[in-house]
């Protein structure tokens, strides 16, 4: 009875209030600490994606301006890619595309929402987000001349021995579907071990590192090549890593050979220009070669394209890059 009494006389738990309040701050504090790692790292993951977005839309976007020396479709052609880069909340993302016909650039601005999870028990719902990248088309003034073909990874790394530079090297032109052995592409890589990129040297395609072209895996040159011009000269060879079969028929560019060429036999009925490559092509593993043969010193692979300066005049070479 006595203790009955004691506790009506003192009334209620004067701490029962405060600690019910220090609960819900601890919680809202570890809530908040749990937004900023959970969805902080969601927020930064999907800035990147938006990133990726603008970068490949501002290439696409510069490729297309390139191509037809006009701007006006790239909002069909690039806009789709700022989208397609981002996996979730893709109905939030917007794509701007603004070129600029003077300097021959174009600006792509990718837009988009990140939803929270946590941070709304700080009141933080969702961050618009943002990214900008700007890509550049043009021909070039200064730097090694391209040839009009493209050559496998693996086969011309087995050519060249790399990294044997600064030797005479004959780089034959594989038949399709012929090499076995560790250039054997079978089902999932490209039946074909070069393709030329054009049918005209006076109309080549836009090419870039990271890029798509179109290719004819074939033995008959192009025309109007001026192949007397390049012996003896610094050229780029581009190198694909993968092939599309079609159509169009595509392949992928991941770098540049660079190649101090000293002769060519472009076709299989035609005579060399400079130094002519040995008569006998090697034997990998039964392959069977194309007399197009390329004659050089390998000097080095090239990712980057920022040793051409880009100018505004017409040419038959159309390079594009990013330059922010």
């Amino acid at each position: 009875m006595r203790r009955i009494k004691a506790i009506a006389f003192h009334g209620p738990d004067p701490d029962r209030g405060a600690t019910a309040v220090m609960v819900a701050l601890l919680i809202t504090a570890l809530l908040g600490f749990t937004g900023l790692a959970v969805d902080g790292s969601g927020t930064m993951a999907k800035q990147q994606e938006l990133q990726n977005g603008a970068d490949a839309a501002a290439l696409a976007a510069a490729m297309e301006c390139g191509k037809n020396d006009t701007c006006a479709g790239i909002d069909v052609t690039a806009g789709p890619y700022g989208v397609e880069n981002v996996s979730k909340e893709k109905g939030t993302v917007t794509t701007v595309l603004t070129p600029n016909s003077l300097t021959r650039t174009v600006r792509a601005q990718v837009t988009g929402t990140k939803t929270h999870w946590f941070l709304p028990v700080l009141g933080l719902s969702s961050s618009t987000l943002d990214a900008e990248a700007t890509a550049t088309w043009g021909t070039p003034r200064t730097g090694p001349t391209m040839l009009p073909l493209t050559v496998s990874m693996c086969s011309f790394e087995r050519a060249v021995d790399t990294p044997d530079l600064d030797v005479i090297k004959d780089i034959y032109m594989p038949k399709n579907g012929s090499e076995d052995g560790p250039c054997y592409w079978g089902g999932t890589y490209p039946p074909g071990s070069f393709g030329w990129l054009t049918n005209s040297c006076t109309s080549l395609p836009v090419i870039g590192v990271d890029t798509w072209v179109s290719s004819d895996p074939g033995a008959n040159e192009p025309s109007a090549c001026d192949w007397p011009s390049m012996v003896g000269e610094i050229v780029l060879i581009p190198i694909f890593d993968d092939r599309r079969p079609g159509p169009p028929k595509e392949v992928h560019i991941e770098k540049f050979a660079a190649l101090e060429l000293l002769g060519i036999t472009p076709s299989n009925g035609s005579s060399p220009f400079g130094q002519a490559c040995s008569y006998t092509a090697p034997a990998y593993e039964n392959a069977r070669f194309h007399k197009t043969c390329i004659r050089g010193k390998f000097l080095n692979y090239v990712t980057s394209l920022d040793d051409y300066l880009v100018d505004g005049e017409d040419s038959e070479v159309t390079l594009v890059r990013l330059v922010d």
